[in-house]
């Protein structure tokens, strides 16, 4: 099949080159201008390493991450508890995408700076609309464009009612230097609100996500780091003199989104199909995007398989089964993040039954073996 991938993140640049070593003609398109770098961090589990590996890019993420840190849990500067995530690890998230596209794209053509405005169905075959004027036919289309998928929305509808979010914001900071004598992983609750110290990787600096429920009303960035040092206040002497250094970060520098979780339940329509966080977002703060995209790009990799000629019943079998693993994560998340950052004992009202049931309704969903083995291919630059 002639396939097009729009989005070329962790999810596109997967699938891209497992249809790709499937034998199908596939491209990959991408309104960025260029591959990114840098970035947040990004936490990819065990899962998403086996899928790594399965593409031949092991050394990839090893060589832009490192293992996960002990994480450390407190409320009000009192120890909970602490654990390890095995198998799990951190990297900065644009070094991570950008390397990984690069070596997908010594395989599969991959553009850069060419956006998709229009989606037309056609019988046996789909019509891409491009920004320039352009259009070009395929037998697939392979949404792979993040949240804010301009695929779902073209094939599947209008954002409202398919993106649930509840209210809460993420507060991204990075801030100069460590905590002196430490390399862990901290979660920090205190007065309905929550901060996670990652440490970076790959340079003397700190990641301080905050989370806060502002409803639908707007904080500035100046409230948010205000209600940042509240908590390090609340958290003890050690996480007190960090408060200098983020009093001392540009507000302008940091980066504000919300808690979004994408729950159509539609992940297909005839020849053009979703992946990663354009079917299903997770939420960044999760740990779970990666899992989640990289599981279900090798899921479609293989449903396609074995019936290439019937798309829809491929589609709806991938959906079924990405979904046992996605849906459960979802639920599972968004509770203890309206748990951890609400006030009262009626916010247990909702999160103690959306707990329930992610516990009884998640299934251990299990990475296909490859049926795209790593071969040499032609290989094509980045453009």
């Amino acid at each position: 099949m002639k396939i097009l991938v729009v989005g070329a993140g962790i999810a596109g640049s997967a699938v891209a080159l497992m249809l790709s070593r499937s034998g199908h003609d596939v491209a990959v398109v991408d309104a960025a201008p260029e591959p990114p770098t840098g970035g947040f961090l990004l936490l990819f589990d065990s899962v998403a390493m086996e899928v790594f590996g399965q593409l031949g890019a092991t050394s990839i993420a090893e060589q832009r991450s490192v293992p996960t840190p002990e994480i450390s849990i407190r409320i009000n500067g009192r120890r909970l508890t602490s654990f390890m995530w095995p198998g799990a690890r951190l990297a900065r998230r644009g070094a991570l995408i950008g390397a990984l596209s690069r070596y997908v794209a010594e395989t599969v053509s991959m553009t850069f700076g060419r956006k998709l405005t229009g989606i037309e169905q056609r019988l046996g075959s789909v019509l891409a609309h491009y920004e320039d004027g352009s259009h070009e036919t395929y037998d697939l289309i392979v949404g792979a464009d993040g949240v804010n998928s301009t695929v779902r929305r073209l094939v599947i509808g209008p954002d409202d009612g398919m993106v649930y979010r509840n209210g809460r914001i993420h507060h991204w900071i990075r801030v100069p230097g460590t905590l002196a004598g430490t390399s862990r992983a901290t979660v920090l609750l205190a007065n309905g609100v929550q901060c996670q110290f990652f440490p970076y990787p790959d340079q003397d600096a700190t990641l301080l996500a905050t989370v806060i429920h502002a409803g639908d009303g707007r904080l500035e960035p100046a409230e948010l780091l205000q209600a940042s040092t509240d908590v390090l206040r609340r958290s003890g002497s050690e996480y007190a003199a960090f408060i200098e250094r983020v009093n001392a970060v540009d507000p302008d520098s940091t980066r504000i989104t919300r808690f979004t979780q994408v729950r159509t339940e539609r992940w297909h329509a005839p020849r053009v199909v979703l992946v990663g966080d354009a079917a299903h977002c997770i939420d960044p703060l999760s740990g779970l995007g990666a899992h989640g995209g990289l599981l279900g790009a090798a899921i479609l990799t293989e449903e396609l398989s074995r019936t290439p000629r019937d798309i829809w019943a491929a589609s709806e079998r991938y959906t079924r089964r990405t979904r046992r693993f996605v849906r459960p994560s979802q639920l599972f998340t968004a509770a203890l993040v309206e748990a951890s950052t609400g006030k009262g004992i009626r916010r247990y009202r909702t999160v103690v039954p959306d707990l329930v049931r992610a516990s009884i309704s998640y299934r251990d969903v299990r990475v296909p073996s490859a049926p795209y083995a790593p071969h040499s291919a032609l290989r094509t630059s980045v453009r």
